[in-house]
């Protein structure tokens, strides 16, 4: 028989293991949130290769076991063509769009608004049994069916992983949402928002969506942590060798300041259906967590198509446009 899993990860060892290796000794620096103190700790102490992105007892055992054989196991050679920036099949998307989607439902934050709101109903937690879903479910659609882009942090730029591990900028089938997850310290996912319907003829088959690499420019990462870091629910992991005085100060100020939306609760399919969703849901975070959240929450990286760098944008940088753009706007400038 097999024993019971009581340390049960919401985000997988397996993706989490990118933000350490040999030469840190399998540690990530680690901060976190401490109800007792009442602030962001920066902590002395870093945690081990298993010893972070999980709760006990979160997860039934069927759930567990689950979780492990319809989802992780296919999902984790994907996570690796995505690294090697190997494009996927339909198929394969598809098993994506899954794992994206159940990760984004699999965290104990969301777990906390989605039990609130259980309660307010008079549900329970059986919920928790229906979040996998299966390869051909239909929200799988709305990441599968979206250009995606793997961005590339410049040299000396990384990527944080957060315990909210899947950003998303509003409801899964609003067409401008954009969702950010981040594979590495070096990359990071992206399912773009959609430019515009595609009409074929009866009979004939859709596109495959566009994927392709795109490296970003000198501080870009850093735009993208800053909201990573303010979506985070109470801890966050940095690969040491990235850990500085910069990223520290952020997360310290930032870590969970208004954590992520959790979008999945409902849906929308356009940006004023989502803005009367979104003031809904933000009053659910805020009797749960006890904090006044502001009515709206803005969320800066919405919308991303993925061809702003060809049209000269950047909207990673605080310009707002790309060097070479800057350059010819402001040839005295030095970058």
């Amino acid at each position: 028989m097999k024993n019971k899993t009581n340390k049960n990860h919401f985000s997988p060892v397996f993706a989490n293991q990118y933000w350490t290796n040999e030469v840190s000794g399998w540690h990530y620096k680690y901060y976190y949130y401490c109800p007792y103190r009442k602030c962001v700790v920066d902590s002395q102490k870093d945690k081990g290769k298993t010893a972070w992105g999980y709760e006990f007892d979160l997860y039934s055992q069927e759930l567990e076991d689950r979780l492990d054989s319809e989802l992780e196991n296919d999902s984790a050679p994907l996570y690796e063509k995505l690294l090697n920036n190997d494009t996927l099949d339909a198929d394969e998307r598809m098993k994506w769009g899954q794992f994206i989607v159940t990760q984004s439902m699999r965290t104990p934050s969301f777990f906390k608004y989605r039990d609130e709101l259980e309660k307010a109903h008079g549900g329970d937690e059986s919920y928790k049994e229906t979040i996998i879903g299966c390869q051909w479910c239909e929200d799988n659609k709305y990441v599968a069916c979206r250009d995606w882009i793997i961005l590339e942090a410049a040299e000396d730029d990384f990527f944080v992983r957060t315990d909210n591990p899947v950003y998303m900028t509003g409801f899964l089938q609003n067409p401008s949402t954009t969702i950010f997850y981040p594979l590495s310290p070096k990359k990071c996912f992206v399912a773009c928002s959609f430019i515009e319907m595609l009409f074929t003829l009866i009979g004939e088959e859709l596109p495959l969506p566009k994927q392709k690499v795109l490296k970003l420019e000198k501080g870009d990462a850093y735009k993208i942590n800053f909201d990573l870091i303010k979506s985070a629910s109470t801890s966050l992991i940095v690969a040491k060798s990235d850990n500085n005085r910069v990223i520290s100060k952020m997360n310290v100020e930032l870590l969970g300041t208004f954590p992520q939306i959790p979008f999945m609760l409902s849906s929308a399919e356009n940006d004023y259906a989502e803005s009367i969703e979104i003031e809904k849901i933000i009053q659910l975070m805020s009797y749960s967590d006890g904090i006044e959240y502001p009515e709206y929450r803005e969320y800066e990286l919405k919308p991303f198509y993925g061809v702003e760098f060809s049209m000269g944008i950047n909207p990673f940088s605080v310009f707002g446009v790309t060097n070479e753009r800057l350059k010819e706007l402001h040839p005295e400038i030095e970058i």
